[in-house]
């Protein structure tokens, strides 16, 4: 009878902690930056990649510079139709590469804001510049093989003047 109640409480103890543990590893995952918009331009794409070798071959040239794009999504968080089609072009303009647009979970958003999906947080610093967007924060995921999302919000007029 004491062996059961002592496994029972064991293994209650091994769940808490395994509850507490999934709790911390889940906040660990969203990151909030908090920067003044007056940080200074985020560095630009050439700075970021200026670590890799050069190439003897222009092929691979051109290979290495189609693979080292920055791979953006961007999400209609308004509900105004075209929305994040014409934010898409402008990023698109400025040499992003833009794989995906589609509305956000909601249309209540209220600023635009900038989501770093894989830890590349200059390049989503770079796009956030793109959008005129100081709103930058880390949200990883790895499944979307995204480098940062887009989320359009009720400033978006502001942000396509550019403030």
């Amino acid at each position: 009878m004491v062996s059961a109640i002592r496994g029972l409480i064991t293994t209650a103890a091994l769940i808490g902690a395994g509850a507490l543990i999934g709790l911390f590893w889940e906040e660990s995952q969203v990151v909030r930056l908090a920067e003044p918009a007056a940080a200074g331009p985020a560095p630009s794409a050439s700075s970021l990649r200026s670590e890799a070798p050069e190439s003897p071959s222009p092929q691979l040239n051109v290979a290495n510079f189609v693979a080292n794009r920055i791979k953006v999504e961007v999400l209609n968080g308004v509900g105004e139709p075209g929305l994040a089609r014409r934010f898409a072009d402008q990023l698109r303009e400025r040499g992003f590469d833009v794989v995906a647009t589609d509305n956000a979970d909601h249309f209540e958003h209220q600023v635009t804001h900038v989501l770093d999906r894989s830890g590349r947080l200059g390049a989503a610093r770079e796009v956030a510049s793109g959008v005129h967007s100081d709103s930058v924060a880390v949200v990883l995921d790895p499944d979307l093989f995204l480098d940062a999302t887009v989320v359009v919000g009720h400033d978006w007029q502001e942000v396509l003047r550019g403030n």
